[in-house]
């Protein structure tokens, strides 16, 4: 059934004359005829009473009026639910590493969730390895990374910012506030470090074997926030991306030990999707309200 067939049947109700409705519409008269005479054949009953110059809705015309008002507006829906951002509905699965879940997402989620009260946000937390075999595995939408830049090739990058990874230690530590350290007296500390593999911890063991030397860390954790307890409540060193550990420096709860050699220690942070994925408005909502939100970083070590 065509809906332009409907749609005229509307018309020539409502104006009770073909020829009226077909000016209101942009059609000729013999068009709405045949179309009208289109629609009773499907149908097999008459719409229309036509006495002379009267054109009259049948029983019929008057029962299934109510039927066509109902298609069109399902029509009218259907054809805007996916631009209406007021109608937005569905699931953002999101796949993000902790450290930057915790330093900056948690206000964010609120506002979309403020925003767009219909859209769902799954959230994976985990390492850069595992978000990108889920998304490989279209286990998720999208996902945002700390760690080597992401290829073009393969990827699309909406966002991306260079992310300094630097030394702290709680204030009492004895390298707090000395200069000249070198990376051979941060090894002798009590080190907190990510595992082997996971987070930043390659950007340490590439400083290792460079040297030619090795460490063994007192802890080892993958979650970031444990390692700024810790760092804070005992004798370590760590290391941290200057976004998460900013805020706890200029509190004084932590403090920024300039590492002689190491200053060109960093990550890509980004938030990517890989290409060929549909990004339907409801990505698309999500995307820029995180673009919005989070402005770039103050990523140099001097605006600590």
């Amino acid at each position: 059934m065509d809906v332009r067939n409907l749609k005229t049947f509307i018309k020539v109700a409502e104006l009770s004359n073909f020829t009226k409705a077909a000016a209101a519409l942009g059609y000729s008269q013999s068009a709405v005829t045949v179309q009208m005479q289109q629609l009773e054949t499907e149908l097999n009953v008459p719409l229309f009473d036509r006495i002379g110059k009267n054109i009259k809705l049948t029983q019929y015309g008057l029962t299934f009026i109510d039927y066509a008002s109902k298609v069109i507006e399902a029509m009218e829906h259907a054809e805007k639910f996916a631009t209406d951002t007021k109608e937005l509905s569905g699931t953002v699965r999101f796949g993000i590493v902790d450290s930057i879940l915790n330093a900056c997402f948690i206000p964010i989620f609120t506002e979309i969730g403020r925003r767009y009260p219909h859209i769902d946000i799954s959230v994976s937390v985990g390492s850069a390895r595992d978000l990108e075999a889920k998304i490989r595995a279209n286990e998720l939408d999208l996902v945002y990374l700390l760690d080597y830049k992401v290829p073009k090739k393969e990827w699309v990058r909406v966002r991306e910012e260079v992310e300094p990874i630097i030394f702290v230690a709680s204030p009492g530590n004895e390298l707090a506030g000395k200069e000249g350290v070198t990376f051979e007296d941060i090894i002798k500390q009590k080190l907190i470090l990510m595992p082997q593999g996971e987070g930043y911890r390659y950007l340490f063991d590439d400083e290792i074997a460079k040297r030619d030397l090795f460490v063994s860390p007192a802890i080892e954790v993958a979650n970031t926030e444990t390692i700024i307890k810790l760092a804070q409540e005992g004798d370590f060193v760590t290391m941290l991306p200057i976004f998460v550990a900013r805020k706890y420096v200029r509190s004084g709860q932590l403090c920024h030990i300039q590492v002689a050699g190491c200053e060109d220690m960093y990550q890509w942070s980004q938030l990517a999707y890989l290409k060929g994925k549909a990004v339907t408005p409801l990505l698309q909502a999500f995307i820029d309200t995180v673009l919005e939100l989070l402005p770039p970083y103050q990523t140099e070590p001097s605006k600590l």
